[in-house]
């Protein structure tokens, strides 16, 4: 069998992406499928692999939007929407097993089973995982408010589900990174099953994939995929070998993922170049503690996070919003931009924060293209309201985003001196 190119099979799902648009979801997979087939640079191997994936995600968009036709389960007998395994028999599937696990913990063994009810994706699962079955634990950092480690997870998550022998099938070992909670309490597991929740239902979010308590300090932990670095450290061991093809593709991920933190009526309240995660395996960006900022006891009406890309109105009246987000995206595409930590120059966190609520912002660097020149402006606006919708901002750097596949070999040697290719006139088209 001949081997595959993973960089060209990730490419092609990117381009693929990218440039087949359709409002019609259903129509758009089809369309995707024959723009894969057609294309002569792939072998036949890697046509078989990126259609794969597309049959995945087809699944997953069906599952998660509750659209398209159903099917008669052969195994349950009842109706589902996915074709490479029925939703249905997962749920039941989860729920037989209850009575084999439990947390010790009433609270966190009913916010597990909640969210195994409402399981949409087999690889998107979120359970009690024993803490025996973690090795190798390394302390890896500490935050702001909370401790990481690393660790290797014998068993691995949820992968596939298995129509053979009617179950799930799981990944085997894993490295995971381990976040450790102060408290769980009734009055803030509602921020714990927020984040459970969308982290487990988007994948340009961190996943987490369940829970565990170290019994050394009976503390909890979450249980997260592990990626290999942050964005502030990418970009110090990259700087000046990044292209502006490359620092795209960085600011359309965190947008992605903040567009669907936002569908789901969540605001994220802490973004920072600490808090987009790299996976270089798959080469792709992810946002994470989305819910998980500040201590678990924080007052509501507290400031916690990172001053340099907090929005005016959080500094001096601590308004969280949509539109503070939006401020702090604006700051992260600087950064990215730029490859520097915002106001690295500002010393003093008490002028820093005096000079940002009377209008100081990052400079914007000379060569920076003109459309991230208003694009900046218009999100780190004083004024929330004049900063757009998560949707606007969308469209705008989807629109980007294509005209990098448009111009493939325009792009190829871009930097952040030179302007964009010229944009060809295209059709528009919704998140995927």
């Amino acid at each position: 069998m001949a081997s595959i190119r993973e960089k060209v099979v990730n490419d092609e799902y990117n381009r693929a992406y990218a440039l087949i648009n359709n409002d019609d979801m259903h129509i758009r997979f089809k369309e995707i499928k024959e723009f894969v087939n057609n294309d002569e640079n792939l072998t036949k191997e890697e046509k078989v692999a990126v259609i794969k994936r597309f049959d995945n995600d087809y699944d997953y968009f069906k599952v998660i939007k509750n659209d398209g036709v159903k099917r008669d389960c052969e195994n349950c007998k009842g109706k589902c929407l996915a074709t490479l395994y029925c939703e249905v028999c997962v749920r039941k599937y989860l729920q037989s097993k209850f009575s084999t696990w439990t947390s010790g913990n009433e609270i966190i063994d009913s916010l597990i089973q909640k969210c195994q009810k409402e399981s949409l994706i087999p690889y998107m699962i979120v359970e009690w995982i024993p803490y025996d079955r973690l090795k190798n634990i390394k302390f890896s950092v500490k935050g702001g408010y909370s401790e990481v480690y690393t660790a290797e997870w014998e068993d691995g998550c949820y992968k596939e589900w298995d129509l053979e022998e009617k179950k799930l099938k799981r990944s085997g070992t894993s490295k995971v990174a381990l976040k450790r909670l102060e408290t769980i309490e009734n009055d803030n597991k509602t921020w714990l099953e927020e984040a459970l929740y969308i982290s487990n239902k988007w994948g340009s979010i961190v996943q987490c994939y369940g829970l565990t308590k170290n019994p050394s300090d009976d503390k909890f932990m979450l249980v997260m995929n592990y990626t290999d670095t942050d964005l502030r450290r990418y970009l110090q061991e990259n700087r000046n070998q990044i292209t502006l093809k490359t620092k795209i593709k960085i600011i359309f991920e965190i947008v992605k993922a903040l567009t669907r933190v936002h569908e789901e009526n969540s605001v994220h309240k802490n973004l920072h170049s600490g808090n987009v995660l790299y996976l270089e395996s798959k080469n792709d960006w992810y946002i994470s503690d989305v819910g998980f900022y500040g201590p678990a006891d924080k007052p509501s009406n507290s400031v916690y996070g990172n001053l340099c890309y907090m929005a005016p109105e959080v500094i001096y009246n601590s308004e969280y919003s949509f539109k503070s987000d939006i401020y702090s995206v604006a700051i992260l595409i600087w950064e990215v931009l730029s490859e520097q930590a915002p106001f690295f120059d500002h010393k003093n966190d008490q002028d820093l924060a005096l000079n940002i609520v009377n209008g100081t912002r990052p400079k914007i660097l000379p060569g920076t293209p003109s459309i991230f020149k208003e694009l900046m402006e218009e999100c780190w606006d004083a004024n929330p309201e004049k900063r757009p919708e998560v949707h606007t901002l969308w469209e705008k750097v989807e629109d980007i985003n294509k005209s990098i596949h448009e111009n493939n070999d325009s792009w190829k040697d871009i930097y952040l001196n030179q302007e964009m290719p010229p944009k060809k006139n295209s059709k528009k088209s919704k998140l995927k």
